[in-house]
């Protein structure tokens, strides 16, 4: 480097410093792959930092506890939570929600617990005696509805031969595939991606409050509202970013009152 360039390095890094320090924080929590996370939400990302005037960074969490804690501190500015962290975020902090997620405008999903397509388990009470794969462990889809379907069918943690929590959908789905488990829980709509490669949806859960976006009580009530009138009612510049969510994916007014129904599965599940 010559001394012209270290000259401009040296005047450059303190603007270079007070960007990056002005750039707020997107938070998702693991639920599939970095690549499909980031190919899924980063236009978002870019919609929403736009919007409010403000860049913002896409974050994958390295934890669901980790998003809680990001978001519930304002380390994040805004997140994509589902419905057990946020009502546990909720517990911490008064995050605000913006919008809940809609597909083909219906703002629920259901969650499954799928065997491998060849498995001779005919109802969810075969499985006492079963190993079976749960996603990470305050996953509403992928643990907390599952175990919920094998409680209200008299099936308990001790009847079971193993569980293990997975993390990722992904992995959940693949272990039922390989056999290395009998049966496994996910989130429906991942699971039917699954049933032509050899799954089988045993049973679904009720039908379940949507994830949503959300922003840190620190976000100033302005930008907070930009935020949510760009998601409830969003201009031509957010075409790009719907689309990468999913073409039927769009948002809608949702309450905290909504997810008192979780609040109820969790208090359900706490001798399971």
């Amino acid at each position: 480097m010559n001394r012209r360039q270290l000259l401009a390095a040296i005047t450059l890094s303190p603007l270079l410093a007070r960007a990056a320090a002005a750039a707020g924080v997107f938070v998702v929590h693991p639920y599939d792959t970095p690549s499909r996370i980031y190919a899924r939400f980063r236009p978002l990302t870019l919609y929403l930092g736009g919007v409010v005037g403000q860049p913002l960074r896409l974050v994958i969490a390295r934890s669901y506890d980790e998003q809680i804690e990001m978001i519930a501190s304002g380390r994040a500015d805004f997140a994509y939570l589902g419905p057990t962290p946020y009502i546990r975020a909720r517990k911490l902090a008064k995050v605000e929600l913006l919008g809940g997620e809609s597909e083909s405008g219906q703002a629920f999903y259901q969650s499954a617990l799928v065997v491998h397509a060849d498995s001779p388990i005919a109802k969810v009470a075969d499985l006492a005696g079963k190993r079976i794969a749960f996603g990470n462990e305050i996953s509403m889809s992928s643990a907390v509805a599952p175990k919920l379907i094998l409680a209200q069918a008299g099936v308990r943690q001790k009847d079971l031969a193993a569980i293990e929590h997975l993390d990722r959908h992904e992995r959940v789905a693949l272990s039922v595939l390989h056999g290395d488990f009998d049966a496994g829980g996910l989130r429906l709509d991942i699971a039917k991606t699954y049933l032509p490669r050899g799954l089988r949806v045993l049973a679904t859960s009720q039908p379940l409050p949507p994830h949503m976006i959300a922003a840190s009580p620190r976000v100033p009530p302005e930008k907070m509202k930009q935020a949510r009138t760009a998601l409830l009612h969003p201009d031509p510049t957010a075409r790009d970013a719907f689309l990468a969510l999913g073409k039927a994916v769009s948002f809608v007014e949702i309450e905290d009152a909504h997810y008192n129904v979780v609040r109820r599965m969790e208090r359900e599940l706490e001798n399971w």
